[in-house]
Parts: structure tokens; C-alpha cells; sequence
């Protein structure tokens, strides 16, 4: 069975079943997929064919969830535009993706300017509407039937993340990729129609495909929280009983910093999921109080390997002796390999870079083929992904993170990962909201100084300097530290280190 005949499977048997709730929007499966199925009606009237690829731009509505399942429904991929993104890079995306449609919510419509630009005059534009309709009640769902073309190698999304040029790297992940990580993930959390999902992050960033997989496969609800709600999630998430949640660790420690994580303050989670940057252990422990019923998974994985790789799971009985959580083992089928520079598999607890393979790696990047002779290997063990992080191997936590190859600096003849600095600042100063760059950097990657950040906290700075010399050997100790009211994050909530970079240099 196809992706999108599965999806329609699931909308028949939960067809009164909560499906989203969005922007004051609630509706069930049936008029979410009757919905979707208008919007793959119009694709094919507009001489759109199954494989090829549309692009969507909308605001967190329920327009913009529908178009997403509809244009799966017609057997194509989507390309999600950003409306908090500049025209440029919007426009960017939409001239690379080669998308022969543009999908848009009402608002877009009315400033589609604004949002991409002037779209070129062939590109169809279809509006999607921002309420459910009603149809004939089972009438039509069961009469839509899918074209079942939404298999094997047939791109089911594609993303563009952010590349060292400052040009786009567009991820295709394939409708076989996106079916492997489902049904591996749904095995660690068996969610189903009893249950309701968190959503706080754009449709631009892959945790969103998890969040609405993982529920419109399965019968759950999914919960969208608003622009920039995910800082408030422990509130979201009590005031609604929800009961799982994704989120970026630097989203929690914000949360933290506000006071929403007081104990038992989530009882009604059940699962919750950490990724997309390294999850401080003092965190884990924080949230395991505050949702004491929740089993709690740090996840990773880059965008090339289909949303996460690996998992591990917190022991509230027995935490990882470490400031970082492990990362853990492979989902499913997927396999880790730590490699040195030449590609040898290291020593066992010996620290090289992360490769990974497996049935959730993308077959290569968009249209890029000097990059993907850059970053996917073949050997005799078969075709991997080289991540660019580094880990090592524990027999008992499995892979350890050892943060990123590109974040490892020489300052005085050695070799020092940036990652360890912030767990050091993060203990000395007991505070998570906490990041360590380097001002100035040569081409080398020799540094002259290395400078801490600590966000939303009134420290003594002579005192956490003083504990760091204890934790720190004294070429690692940041030479500098400043207080600030908050960390810079980028669009996906991660913490954004060039900001932090460019204040430097304009002082």
C-alpha cells in the first residue's frame, strides 16, 4: 500500500475523529481530507501530474495543513515556502525546487508579492480555503479514489536548509525514506486515536512531517500551537491535555527560564521528543519532573536521513553521568558508523565523525551532484551519509555526540570542541540558555578568543569565571563572557551562532 493510499485508509476508519485543531480551527479527518482531496482535484485540473513537485506557501491555518495532504493525495511532492522568510530566499527555493504549482492560503494570496516575489506568469497559483468544508457525509471520501503514486523513490518533500555558501541545499526525501522513519518511530511511540500531538514548528522544518505523520497515519490529533508558541509549550500542552510533543531543547530551556516547567506541570504527556540540538542532561531531568507520566526520547538525525537516526531514551532512574544526553542507537534499519578521516572505522570509544545509512537516506541531494560526491560515500559495506558530527561508541549509551566537526577549533596548538565549552558555562553558570563562539577565527580555524554567552540570568561573572577554572583547562577557558537578555534562534528555534558572531563584529 502506498503513502497516500494509507493515509486515506486511516482518514476513512477515524472519519469523526479529531484530525487537526489550528488557528481556531477544529475539524475531523473527514473534512481535513475532504479538503485535501479539493486541493488534488484542482492540481489535476491544472495539468498538474503525479511526481512532480508544488510549492506552498501559507500561514499556520488549516489551508496550509490541508495542501499539504492534498498535494500528497495527487501522488506529488511539496516544497513549503516560509511567510516569515524574506521574498528572496522564498523565491530562491520556489526557481530551484522547479515546482510546477504554487499552493496559498488566502492571506498569501491577497500579498503574494510580499511572501515570493512576482511568480512567474505560467506557474499556476490555486488557493486553498481556510476552513473545512462539509460534504456529503462518507460519500465522498469513500468515493475519492488515490492514484496510489506515492511510492518508492517518488519525492514526497522537499526542504532546502541552509548551506555554507549561503545558497539553499534542497533535501529530497522520498515516499519510501518518509514510510521507513514512520513505522520505525511509531514502534518507540505507539500513538493512536486517543491521542493529541504537539505541533510548534514551521512546515519548512522536518520535525513538522513527523508531527503530522505520526498523527494522520495513526488517527491522532495534531494540536498547532501559533507562531512562536513553542516557548509556551508546557502551558499548550496543560491546557490541552495533550499527550506527545517534539520540540528543540533551546525552546524547553526558554520555557524553563520562565517558570513553565515546575513539577507535574505535564501530567497528561506521554511521550515527549527532544532533536535538532544537543539536549543538556540538568534539561531532561527538569522535564522528567514536570511530566512525570511522559517517556522521554532524545532524537537525532540530519535532515539528509529523513527526520531522526537514532534515539535514547531517559532513564529517570538512572540519568547519564554526562552534561549532554546521548544519542543513542539507530531507529529501524538504519545503521551509525563513527569514521575517521579516511573513512576507517575508529577504535570503540574513540571519537571520529557520525556516518549513517540505511533506508531513510535520501538519494542525494537536489540537483547538486559535486556536493553529494562531497558528503555520500560507497564502500563495501554499502552507500552513507557523512553528517559532518562527531561521536564515539558507549556499549551502554550507545553513541555519545561530540557536537560539530565544523564547531572544532585550535586555540594555542589544540584541539577543542565548542560543545564542551557550553557544558562547562552551562554548569558554572546553571543555566541551559547558554552558547560559546569564537571572535576572530582565521581560515585556519585557529581562534585568538573564545567568548561565552549566557541568556535571561544575573550572574556575578567573576564567580562563573572562577568555576570554569575549575572544570576548564585554562587554553579553554572562554576569554570573555557576556550577559544578554536572550539567544538569538533561527527560524527552526535552534541558536543561531552567526547572529551571535555578527554582534561581535559590530562592535
Amino acid at each position: 500500500m502506498t503513502l497516500d493510499q494509507r493515509l486515506l485508509v486511516a482518514a476513512r476508519r477515524f472519519r469523526d475523529r479529531p484530525a487537526i485543531n489550528v488557528a481556531g480551527v477544529r475539524a475531523s479527518y473527514e473534512q481535513l481530507f475532504l479538503s485535501a482531496i479539493d486541493i488534488s482535484e484542482d492540481l489535476r485540473l491544472a495539468g498538474i501530474r503525479p511526481g512532480q513537485l508544488v510549492a506552498l506557501c501559507a500561514e499556520r491555518t488549516f489551508a496550509a495543513y490541508a495542501s499539504v495532504l492534498g498535494i500528497l493525495l495527487a501522488g506529488c511532492g511539496y516544497v513549503p515556502l516560509n511567510v516569515t522568510f524574506p521574498a528572496s530566499r522564498n523565491r530562491q527555493i520556489l526557481s530551484s525546487s522547479q515546482a510546477v504549482a504554487l499552493v496559498v492560503d488566502e492571506t498569501v494570496k491577497v500579498e503574494l508579492e510580499k511572501h515570493v516575489g512576482v511568480a512567474p506568469l505560467t506557474l499556476p497559483i490555486l488557493k486553498a480555503m481556510l476552513i473545512p468544508r462539509s460534504g456529503t457525509p462518507g460519500a465522498e471520501l469513500n468515493d475519492f479514489r488515490s492514484l496510489g503514486a506515492l511510492a518508492g523513490q517518488t519525492v514526497a518533500y522537499l526542504l532546502f536548509t541552509s548551506g555554507t555558501t549561503g545558497v539553499p541545499k534542497g533535501v529530497p526525501i522520498n515516499a519510501g525514506n518518509l514510510e521507513a522513519y514512520i513505522d520505525a518511530v511509531h514502534e518507540l511511540m505507539p500513538v493512536d486515536s486517543s491521542d493529541r500531538l504537539l505541533q510548534a514548528v514551521d512546515l519548512t522544518f522536518d520535525l513538522s512531517v513527523h508531527d503530522m505523520m505520526m498523527c494522520w497515519l495513526h488517527g491522532a490529533e495534531l494540536f498547532v500551537a501559533p507562531q512562536n508558541g513553542a516557548i509556551l509549550a508546557p502551558r499548550t500542552i496543560r491546557a490541552n491535555n495533550l499527550t506527545a510533543c517534539l520540540l528543540v531543547p533551546s525552546a524547553a530551556a526558554k520555557s524553563a527560564e520562565f517558570g513553565l516547567i515546575a513539577p507535574d506541570a505535564m501530567p497528561s504527556l506521554k511521550y515527549s521528543l527532544f532533536a535538532g540540538e544537543a539536549f543538556p542532561v540538568s534539561l531532561s531531568r527538569k522535564w522528567q519532573a514536570a511530566a512525570p507520566n511522559a517517556t522521554i526520547f532524545n532524537m537525532y538525525g540530519p535532515t539528509e536521513g529523513t527526520i531522526h537516526t537514532s534515539y535514547y531514551r531517559v532513564d529517570p532512574e538512572n540519568y547519564f553521568d554526562g552534561a549532554v544526553t546521548p544519542i543513542g542507537w539507530p531507529i529501524g534499519k538504519q545503521r551509525l558508523s563513527i569514521r575517521s578521516e579516511d573513512g576507517a572505522e575508529v577504535a570503540h570509544g574513540e571519537t571520529g565523525e557520525i556516518w549513517l545509512s540505511g533506508p531513510q537516506m535520501t538519494a542525494g541531494y537536489w540537483q547538486a551532484p559535486a556536493l553529494d560526491a562531497e558528503k555520500f560515500v560507497s564502500d563495501r559495506d554499502g552507500r552513507w551519509y557523512r553528517t559532518g558530527d562527531a561521536g564515539r561508541l558507549d556499549a551502554r549509551h550507545g553513541v555519545i555526540f561530540a557536537g560539530r566537526l565544523d564547531r572544532q577549533i585550535k586555540i594555542r596548538g589544540y584541539r577543542v570542541e565548542l560543545q564542551d565549552i557550553e557544558a562547562a558555562l552551562a554548569s558554572a553558570s546553571q543555566s541551559e540558555r547558554v552558547a560559546v563562539v569564537t571572535w576572530p577565527r582565521s581560515d585556519e580555524g585557529s581562534v585568538e578568543a573564545i567568548i561565552g554567552f549566557v541568556a535571561g540570568a544575573k550572574l556575578d561573572i567573576g564567580k562563573v569565571k572562577e568555576r570554569l577554572y575549575h572544570l576548564l583547562p585554562p587554553y579553554m577557558l572562554p576569554g570573555e563572557i557576556q550577559l544578554i537578555e536572550d539567544l538569538p534562534l533561527n527560524v527552526n528555534g535552534k541558536i543561531d551562532y552567526r547572529h551571535l558572531e555578527q554582534r561581535l563584529a559590530e562592535r
